[in-house]
Parts: C-alpha cells; sequence; structure tokens
C-alpha cells in the first residue's frame, strides 16, 4: 500500500490538536463545512450544461499540466540537462504565453470558443508527447514555447466563456469553483503521476522509460477532454466581450491605472518565477527525495492552496482585499526564509505549505481587485495585461533562477524573492490603500 504509507509520511510532519480543543473545534468545523457544502450545492445545481462540461474538460486538461510541472524538470534532470537549461526550457514556455495573450483575448472576444479549445488541447498533448521523445536540445525550446501558447489559450477562454454561459446569480461560484477543480485536479495529477514513475522505474530497465510511459498516460488523459468540448453549445460573445477597448489611444489614457495594478504583480512573478517553478528539484537535490514523494508533497501544498483560497474572501471581508493581499504576502516572507537555510525536511515541508497557502490567499484577491478597478468593458483587456505581466516576469525570472541554482544554489534565488515579496506588498499598500471603504457587511472597492 505506497499511498498509504504516503499519506502516514505526511502526517509523521503533522502536529496533533490537544485532545481537550477537538470536541468544539471538530463541532464548529462540521457547521463550517457543511455550510459551505450546501451553499455551493444549491449554486452547482444552477450551472448550464456548458459550464459543468467545459470544468470537465478543464478538470481532465488540468490533470496533463500537473503532470507536466511536476515531472519535466525532473525528467530533464535524468537526461542530463542542468539547471541552466531548465531555466531556460520553462522560460520558453512562458514566453509562448506572453506572445499569444493579449492576441488571444482579442480573439477570443468576437470568436465562439468551441473550436479553440479543441484545437489548443489537440496542440497541448502533443506538445507534452514530443518533449518526452526529443533528446536535449533546441527543438525541446521550441516545443515549450509552443507548449505555453496552447496553454494560454484553454486558461484565457474561461472568463469570456462563463461571461457567456451564466447569470449572474451563480457566475461568483462558477469562478470560484474553476479554480478548486483546477486546484484539485493538480492534486490527484501530482499524486497519480509521481506514484506511477516510481512503480514503473521497478518495472522497466531504465527511469527514463518510466518518465515517458507517465507522459503518454497523461496526454491520453487530456485528450479525453475532447470529449465534453466536443460537446459544448456555442455560445455568441457577450455584450462586454463587444464592447472592450483594445485601441493605444485607450491604453494611453488608462496607463497610469493600468501601471498600478501590473506592477506588484510584475513583482509577485518575478520573486516566484525565481525559485517555484523549481522547487521539485529543490526537495530532489537538497533531500534526496524520490518522484513519488515529491509528487505528495505537491498534492499536500495544493491541498493547502485550496485551504488559503476558501480562506482569502473571509479574511477580505474583515481586513479589505488591499490589507489582507499585503498581510498574506509579508506572513509568506518566514517561511521562505526557512526554505532558503533549512535542511531540515520536516521544516521545509511545513515552510513549503504555510507559503502555498499564505500566497494563494492573496493571488486570487489581487486579481479579483484588479477587475473591480476597472470597468466590464475594460475586464477582457485588464485580464490579458494581467496574464501578460505575470508570465512576462515569470519568463525572465525563471531563466534567472535556473542560471542561479546552477551557480550558488538555491538559497541565493530565495532571498531574492523574499525581496520582491516584500517589495510587491508595499507597492499593494502604497497604490490602493484608498480604494475601498466599509460597508457594514464587508469593504467595497471604488473605481478611480
Amino acid at each position: 500500500m505506497p499511498i498509504l504509507r504516503n499519506v502516514k509520511f505526511i502526517a509523521s510532519y503533522m502536529s496533533p490538536v490537544p485532545k481537550k480543543l477537538n470536541k468544539p473545534l471538530n463541532t464548529f468545523l462540521f457547521r463550517r463545512f457543511s455550510r459551505t457544502f450546501l451553499d455551493y450545492w444549491w449554486h452547482i445545481r444552477l450551472f448550464s450544461k456548458n459550464v459543468r462540461l467545459f470544468l470537465l474538460g478543464t478538470f481532465l486538461v488540468a490533470m496533463t499540466t500537473a503532470c507536466g510541472q511536476l515531472l519535466f524538470n525532473l525528467y530533464l534532470k535524468e537526461r542530463g540537462a542542468d539547471e541552466s537549461f531548465i531555466g531556460t526550457f520553462l522560460s520558453a514556455g512562458a514566453l509562448g504565453t506572453a506572445i499569444v495573450a493579449i492576441p488571444a483575448a482579442f480573439v477570443m472576444r468576437r470568436i465562439r470558443l468551441k473550436m479553440i479549445l479543441i484545437f489548443s488541447t489537440v496542440i497541448y498533448a502533443m506538445t507534452v508527447f514530443l518533449i518526452s521523445r526529443f533528446t536535449i536540445g533546441n527543438f525541446i525550446i521550441l516545443i515549450s514555447l509552443i507548449s505555453g501558447m496552447a496553454l494560454t489559450f484553454n486558461r484565457i477562454a474561461a472568463a469570456p466563456f462563463f461571461m457567456r454561459n451564466s447569470s449572474p446569480r451563480e457566475r461568483t461560484y462558477i469562478f470560484s469553483f474553476n479554480f478548486g477543480v483546477t486546484l484539485i485536479a493538480g492534486m490527484i495529477g501530482s499524486l497519480a503521476s509521481g506514484w506511477m514513475v516510481e512503480q514503473l522505474s521497478k518495472r522497466l530497465p531504465e527511469i527514463i522509460k518510466a518518465y515517458q510511459w507517465t507522459f503518454i498516460a497523461a496526454v491520453s488523459l487530456g485528450l479525453l477532454a475532447l470529449i465534453p468540448f466536443s460537446l459544448l453549445s456555442p455560445a455568441s460573445p457577450g455584450r462586454e466581450d463587444k464592447e472592450a477597448d483594445f485601441s493605444w489611444t485607450h491604453m494611453k489614457k488608462k496607463a497610469r491605472l493600468y501601471a498600478k495594478i501590473l506592477t506588484p504583480q510584475f513583482m509577485v512573478g518575478m520573486g516566484a518565477g525565481l525559485i517555484i517553478p523549481f522547487l521539485n528539484l529543490y526537495f530532489r537535490d537538497r533531500f534526496g527525495q524520490p518522484p513519488d514523494k515529491i509528487g505528495l508533497f505537491f498534492f499536500a501544498v495544493n491541498a493547502t492552496m485550496l485551504i488559503g483560497i476558501l480562506a482569502g474572501p473571509l479574511m477580505a471581508r474583515k481586513l479589505g482585499m488591499v490589507r489582507t493581499i499585503v498581510l498574506t504576502e509579508l506572513l509568506s516572507i518566514p517561511f521562505m526564509m526557512i526554505l532558503a537555510f533549512t535542511y531540515s525536511l520536516p521544516l521545509a515541508f511545513m515552510a513549503f505549505l504555510m507559503r502555498g497557502a499564505l500566497m494563494n490567499m492573496a493571488q486570487p484577491l489581487g486579481s479579483n481587485l484588479s477587475m473591480e478597478l476597472v470597468s466590464k468593458a475594460e475586464h477582457a483587456l485588464v485580464n490579458a495585461l494581467l496574464t501578460l505581466a505575470w508570465t512576462g516576469s515569470w519568463m525572465i525570472s525563471t531563466a534567472i533562477g535556473g542560471h542561479l541554482i546552477d551557480r550558488y544554489g538555491y538559497t541565493l534565488p530565495l532571498l531574492i524573492a523574499v525581496g520582491l515579496y516584500i517589495i510587491s506588498a508595499i507597492l499593494y499598500y502604497l497604490f490602493f490603500r484608498g480604494t475601498e471603504r466599509n460597508a457594514g457587511r464587508g469593504y467595497m472597492v471604488e473605481m478611480n
């Protein structure tokens, strides 16, 4: 029972709750969970057939993506690649996203999304397969670039698709559910792919073959998304999509506001790109962990990220989005410092979980705040600009992070990331501290 042993392995790092607190704590958690579950269940019943098919397709594609995110670095390392090449490989994927982010948003506001989803899913599945078959070289970098382009269409399609296929009553729940579906798929994909590599490596002559067969399984799973995507009923672009203004004149008019919205996100992306794509190698190199254990770590961090996402709106209701973003980013700093300096696996694992939970409280709130600060007609443009800022910063810092890790190890890039997170938190506070007002039952954003 390898999975059961792995669960016990993670449980051994968790501190037990004192017995005298168990009963009231369990009662409180049960009531809170029941209320949340019933609320979501009532709204899920309102989801249209199109939305449910889209979420199923997203789940299957996200399983394939999770496999790639966990295993690509480890696979390339087994093929003899150094961290510099891996950083360039990851940076190429981010560059692909940056290249098509705004064109994709422009195209999707006019064109029905069904064929775009089918086409991009096929292209992405092909790139995952090709990466697993070719040796290290410039061709793999090109494939990574195309992979980033294809996946961007799937990601950017979600918002306009939901706007076209929902009513205001259930729309907020659809967006939250979509994020939750992606995280759950990431949990299952990470756990399953790490376990599969470990099991196949015991039965095949070399571990590279184990990775390749795991990638083939992931590709097959991702291609199953073509079934729900092909069953989608076409929906025409919404009024907000058609009103979106992508003109250079509009960009110059709103340049000051857009710069304020994008700069903190860019700083977070720069910090994240330095280290987050390499955390699987961090546990492999610093602690000698095998793929199945690393997969379990990523399963666990996705679970804490989900908790963070659910807790974020509750904190924002009490403190406001701006103060919640600033607070959670700053609270993540000590855990980044622990990751930088510790050589204790239990301590590193707990810091990994806490950093993931805290930063993922901030990220969805940052996106929500950005949308609240602009008009509906600007949503498509600002969403594309946020994607561009994130992936552009990720593209730059991932390449730099690979070189830094190759030469100096993991401590220096983690410390630089800490500095960038602090700058981001300060900028959020300076730019937006006066944009919210307490409306009694929560905070409301006032547009500039």
